[in-house]
């Protein structure tokens, strides 16, 4: 069972966040299309619940409208303020976080979980590619977590099975444009 501090999960959120001409995120020519949504166990003065990083702000409305109309959507006491992550429900997510990662007792053993909601609806025939580059972006985000996480002296692992649907029922997620 891992835990960690605020500090070091604001620091890793952070890496998440694409800044103009700094690698790895100057390899995307897009904004972010990619947004984690954390189930937070065991992060020191952090409620455990559900959160969102909207990594591009011009997405907030569209995550906000998508997902359960009673989530909070709060922000983080003590989180940086240029840090886009919110509290949309404080609640002991471990059994959702197993659940959802096909029962693996990893997810729900670790200081948080998460789950990778891209964007989806811009995807056409026009523009298959763009599914391509969601996966890049997922990528991406992943192994900038596990590099992160290696400097909070702490590991990470991605979890290669996943519930989507299970994920997508506790969000409220009812479209495709997520």
């Amino acid at each position: 069972i891992t835990s960690i501090s605020a500090q070091a999960f604001f620091r890793m959120l952070d890496a998440l966040i694409p800044r103009s001409g700094l690698p790895p995120w100057s390899l995307l020519n897009s904004p972010p299309r990619v947004h984690p949504v954390l189930f937070v166990h065991r992060v020191e003065d952090i409620d455990p619940g559900i959160y969102c990083l909207a990594r591009d702000p011009g997405e907030l409305a569209d995550l906000k409208s998508e997902m359960h109309a009673e989530w909070l959507w709060r922000s983080v006491p003590g989180c940086p303020e240029h840090l886009p992550l919110y509290l949309l429900a404080p609640l002991d997510t471990r059994q959702h976080a197993e659940t959802a990662s096909c029962h693996q007792s990893i997810a729900a053993d670790s200081a948080f979980s998460l789950a990778m909601l891209a964007r989806f609806d811009d995807i056409t025939p026009a523009q298959p590619w763009l599914y391509r580059q969601r996966f890049w972006e997922a990528g991406i985000l992943g192994q900038v977590l596990y590099l992160e996480a290696e400097a909070a002296g702490v590991q990470g692992t991605g979890i290669g099975c996943y519930f989507d649907d299970v994920v997508h029922q506790a969000l409220g997620l009812q479209s495709i444009r997520y």
